[in-house]
């Protein structure tokens, strides 16, 4: 989730400084780690940033500035015993400032390998709150949730708060002290957890003389949590990682999953404090060695072979890492009714981007400006441009406005001029987080479309509700693999993750939106023949069918704006049941949008596969309902997939999948030069708007890239457009500049070419004449279309107009963007062109839907669409039903 910096303070979109030394005597030792240059691709993203930060254990702990040392290693520490395990312990964080909910990337080296199922050397990583420059307290960390792990691996107390006391108070790893109720010493014990000390408070009102529980205590208050099913976080929506394994070379990683106080309220992280800061966090790190801290040495097998104490336990916990973490803000900068916010809508595409934008320009206009933003589907965009009354002028969006109710046979609507600035290009993905036997799987997934439109059919057998209620299956898929990854097919292009038994499902996680972007999917899926061939009702070469009722859809003709998802239900008779039993909407559920589906992936935690549970309550309040049952997919046996924007890829640091050709040739993943290459390719779509076409995206162009326009309505008083100018200008100029702080282009997006943001200047500078709508408009008779590589239909003449030597809009013979280039000073200044056109439709097939005019280096898109009602209306899914049969 990311803020919104309205003055309302509302949180709309699916979606954040360190303060001085205080304390006397700290020890300075200069910067932990070098300020690090982006090393990563902008569009997949995700790695080091200029805020990383390395740290090496032996140097101690380090203080909210991340450069100094608040308490150092004590050689003669009691538990130096500890200290050789982890004296060459290097851990580099790739981001530390200006975090949201989001991934960050976890690197380190010097360790030692990791022995068995987590018997011993591993790491534990968790996220705290703490105020103080020494820190946070165990007390502070989300850290302890029931069913995270598998059954065998690790100890016993290594995943919760509780652990054992010990007879005595000196830990010795000659000697290792005993445990309080006599046990042997192997079983481990924690000496420095003392009852007798003053203001011991780790005994729970249930724990017995010789077991200690380090409470939680949520932020902002004094309550002390010990029992597991009251903390305010349980297994499905917690970030801790319990086991994190290092390879044979010493060297391992990890995303680590940030939550802000909305996904973590007993954290706090990005809250606005009285001061006007956002509540900063920890990220706490606590390596587990071979030593107990009783002074156990682990051999051999059964529990004293494995580490068993807790990682809060203070002898443990003094062994931690600590990384303070800087947060954006959650709540408003600006006070309420400070100014009237100036409100944007539109496709979740650009989401990241704005919210980067609003930020920057809200604390710039010193909360005389505000600018609000709200995800809205496409149908919106029209009825709120649409109408005078709206608040909403600007809308971001992939398509022409009103197009999506004519590509759906509605009649067009009714819009006033609306001119299309170009501000960002992205693009859709489907994005993965595989973690098996060997760890992180960094290497792209590939696809072809027929894999994909078997994934997006429900066509392998666990995708089917009656088959994971009771193990039956119709007689058409009964020659079909359960899983995508038992596809011969799939198995035949991803031979080291292909026929993965593993019990978890392995369907994509899909939006239930209708958009032009998920349109360009199936139009990607339809380029191939043999995928059409497949949905029209082929087997593949191995036998593998379509789901009948998909096929039903007729899928193969058209590409759908949708992800159709049949509510089909099996009557599984459990007591108590609805008589429709199970439908496909509790087995897989739609997600609400591109970023909670990408957070679901990075933290392993299915939404599918829900199991009966006779005490949950039903929509209708009675007893009994289906419930997502262990829904954590355990480290080693993780392959969770979905669509959703680059940007939210990025900002989850998951791995965009190859697009292939149905032989397995011709693989590309989303990346800058991929991207760059489909923009520099475009083409005009039948509405006239230049867009990448899936079909044609260029040789090594990536087919789901897209452009993103700020779309502003004419008819606005000057004062409404020139603040959306100003918008408008800021995004293409200083906020394409990549990086993570405010105002800055994050990851997933590509800087635009030079040639769109000449486009989207001299649309700004239309927005800011006193009358847009009486300035001459050129007809476009004998003016240039748009057009990329000589690809664009329409009347004039095709190829480059004024960008004499480049491959495509705005391109570098390589296909990357040229980000830099401007136009001359004796360019000539640009003139918009509109059109009368009684309906898109009509448009299209005569003539450009859209006419469109460059005058050398600009070009401005006006469109005044067509006479019919406005139309719009809410995000409708679309879900077909069928009842089983009586």
């Amino acid at each position: 989730m990311r803020p919104v910096l309205g003055p309302d303070g509302r949180r709309r979109v699916a979606g954040g400084l360190a303060a001085a030394l205080a304390a006397l005597g700290l020890v300075a030792l200069g910067p932990v780690g070098p300020a690090r240059a982006d090393t990563v691709d902008q569009i997949s993203g995700n790695g080091t940033t200029d805020s990383a930060v390395t740290v090496r254990w032996d140097k101690g702990l380090l203080g909210r500035d991340n450069t100094t040392v608040v308490k150092p290693r004590d050689p003669a520490d009691p538990y130096a015993f500890m200290h050789k395990d982890f004296q060459n312990l290097e851990v580099t964080v790739g981001q530390t400032r200006s975090l949201v909910h989001q991934a960050v990337k976890v690197t380190w080296k010097g360790f030692k390998p990791t022995l068995g199922a987590y018997q011993a050397n591993y790491l534990q990583v968790m996220e705290c709150y703490g105020d103080t420059d020494a820190g946070p307290q165990p007390e502070n960390c989300q850290y302890g949730s029931l069913g995270m792990r598998q059954s065998g691996s690790g100890g016993s107390y290594t995943g919760v708060r509780n652990g054992t006391l010990c007879a005595s108070h000196t830990p010795s790893a000659t000697s290792p002290v005993p445990t309080a109720d006599g046990s042997v010493a192997g079983l481990g014990c924690d000496p420095a957890e003392d009852p007798s000390a003053p203001g011991f408070s780790h005994r729970g009102p249930t724990d017995s003389t010789s077991v200690y529980t380090v409470p939680f205590v949520p932020v902002g208050t004094t309550t002390k949590i010990y029992d597991p099913a009251l903390y305010p976080f349980k297994a499905s929506n917690t970030n801790e990682i319990q086991q994190a394994g290092t390879r044979a070379d010493g060297t391992g990683d990890l995303y680590f999953n940030t939550l802000t106080r909305t996904e973590a309220p007993g954290l706090g992280c990005g809250a606005v404090l009285t001061d006007g800061r956002p509540r900063d966090c920890w990220l706490v790190i606590v390596p587990r060695g071979e030593y107990e801290p009783n002074g156990w040495k682990i051999e051999g097998d059964g529990p004293a072979g494995a580490i068993q104490e807790s990682p809060l336990g203070a002898g443990s916990w003094a062994q931690r890492l600590q990384i303070h973490l800087g947060y954006n803000p959650l709540e408003q900068d600006c006070p309420i009714g400070s100014a009237k916010e100036r409100q944007t809508q539109g496709t979740e595409l650009v989401s990241h981007a704005v919210v980067s934008w609003q930020l920057a320009l809200n604390a710039a206009a010193n909360c005389k400006r505000i600018y609000g933003y709200s995800t809205t589907p496409e149908g919106s965009n029209t009825t709120q441009l649409g109408s005078p009354d709206s608040e909403a002028g600007l809308a971001f969006t992939n398509v022409v406005v009103g197009s999506e109710a004519v590509r759906n046979g509605s009649p067009a609507p009714a819009l006033p001029p609306i001119v299309y600035m170009p501000v960002a290009v992205s693009a859709a993905a489907f994005a993965f987080n595989v973690n098996l036997s060997k760890g992180y799987v960094t290497t792209p997934i590939k696809l072809t479309p027929r894999l994909l439109a078997k994934a997006l059919t429900q066509s392998y057998q666990s995708d089917l509700t009656e088959y994971t209620s009771t193990g039956s299956l119709p007689a058409w898929a009964r020659q079909n693999p359960d899983f995508l990854t038992r596809d011969k097919e799939f198995i035949k292009l991803n031979p080291d993750i292909g026929d993965r038994a593993g019990a978890n499902l392995t369907s994509p996680l899909l939006t239930a939106e209708h958009s032009g972007v998920i349109r360009q999917i199936w139009a990607w899926i339809l380029t191939d023949q043999s995928a059409r061939d497949w949905l029209g009702g082929k087997p593949d070469e191995y036998g593998m069918v379509i789901n009948d009722v998909y096929q039903n859809l007729k899928l193969g003709k058209e590409p759908l704006d949708a992800f159709p998802r049949p509510n089909v239900c099996f009557d599984t008779k459990q007591p108590g049941e609805p008589k429709t039993g199970r439908c496909t909407l509790d087995l897989l559920p739609y997600l609400e949008n591109f970023d909670e589906s990408a957070s679901h992936i990075r933290a392993a935690n299915s939404p599918h596969g829900a199991d009966w549970d006779p005490n949950a309550t039903a929509p209708g309040g009675t007893a009994g309902w289906w419930k997502v049952a262990n829904p954590i997919q355990f480290p080693g046996q993780t392959l969770m997939w979905g669509v959703m924007d680059t940007a939210s890829m990025a900002n989850y640091g998951l791995v965009g999948a190859e697009l292939c050709k149905a032989d397995g040739t011709g693989c590309v993943a989303p990346t800058t030069t991929s991207v760059g290459t489909a923009v520099a390719n475009w083409k005009r779509d039948e509405f006239g708007l230049p867009q990448v076409d899936p079909a044609n995206p260029g040789a090594g162009g990536y087919p789901l890239s897209s452009v993103t326009y700020a779309a502003v309505r004419l008819n606005l008083d000057l004062a409404a457009r020139s603040d959306y100018a100003a918008f408008v200008k800021y995004a293409v100029n200083e906020g394409q500049q990549p990086g993570v702080n405010p105002g800055q282009l994050p990851h997933g997006y590509l800087p635009i070419p030079a040639s769109l943001r000449t486009i989207a200047m001299a649309g700004a500078d239309l927005l800011l004449l006193p009358d847009p709508l009486a300035r001459p408009t050129p007809t476009a008779t004998g003016g240039a279309a748009i057009t990329g590589n000589g690809n664009s239909s329409g009347n004039g003449t095709s190829g480059n107009t004024g960008h004499s030597g480049n491959t495509g809009a705005g391109s570098t013979a390589s296909g990357v963007p040229d980000t830099g280039a401007r136009p001359s000073a004796s360019a000539p200044s640009p003139a918009p062109f509109t059109t009368t056109s009684a309906s898109p439709v009509a448009a299209a097939q005569t003539t450009p839907a859209l006419a469109i005019g460059v005058i050398r280096w600009a070009l401005v898109i006006v469109l005044v669409a067509g006479l019919g009602g406005a139309v719009g209306g809410p995000l409708l899914r679309l879900v077909l039903s069928r009842r089983p049969e009586p």
